[in-house]
């Protein structure tokens, strides 16, 4: 068993009043239940709906979120999206190579983790994307000596591309994928900060 360096900082507690307030509430509720039960009740009540309530403030403030992620999203360009890309894929492990000279519709960037290769194409659209576009990027994959083929997208997939996927086994990742990429980017960092780095790099 390994024992824990005294030296070592010790993990600072995040509630440490908590044990505390919940005894005092446990306590004027025993007595408040002794001396008046419908009071009891009432109170029960409200201190119940408190959990609840931030609960469904938490939900707002994701769903917040979320909705600001679409909307900078949206306000894009194609180079600029492409570029949004690069830290995401980055901070889920992977080597990211960007094709500098690449159109709408080719590799956009080139990925690499645990041995496996894959070709990325970025696609900004307003409508869902179509099987077209996954069938055109997996006809280039042996071009690339790639062995996978990824297609991301700020929308959705229609139902023809999402089985040619499936039987072609190239990952689609929709807006949903997407947001949650730039969430786990997020995290401890300013979100307009990262948003606007990306909006003004004009790189070749």
């Amino acid at each position: 068993m390994q024992k824990r360096n005294p030296d070592s900082p010790t993990k600072k507690k995040r509630y440490p009043f908590l044990p505390t307030l919940l005894f005092v509430i446990t306590f004027y509720l025993v007595q408040l239940y002794q001396y008046n039960l419908t009071a009891f009740f009432i109170v029960l009540g409200l201190l119940g709906s408190i959990p609840l309530s931030w609960y469904g403030w938490k939900q707002l403030r994701i769903a917040e979120q979320r909705i600001s992620s679409a909307r900078e999203i949206e306000g894009m360009n194609h180079h600029q999206f492409k570029l949004l890309l690069i830290p995401l894929f980055q901070k889920q492990g992977y080597s990211v190579t960007r094709i500098k000279h690449s159109n709408d519709q080719g590799v956009h960037l080139i990925v690499r983790k645990r041995g496996t290769k894959a070709i990325v194409h970025a696609k900004l659209s307003q409508t869902e994307v179509q099987a077209k576009v996954v069938r055109e990027l997996n006809h280039l994959k042996d071009q690339y000596k790639a062995n996978q083929v990824i297609v991301v997208t700020n929308h959705q997939f229609t139902k023809e591309a999402q089985q040619y996927a499936t039987a072609s086994k190239t990952i689609l990742m929709d807006y949903d994928t997407l947001d949650a990429m730039i969430q786990v980017f997020m995290k401890k960092k300013k979100h307009h900060r990262f948003i606007e780095r990306v909006r003004s790099a004009w790189l070749d």
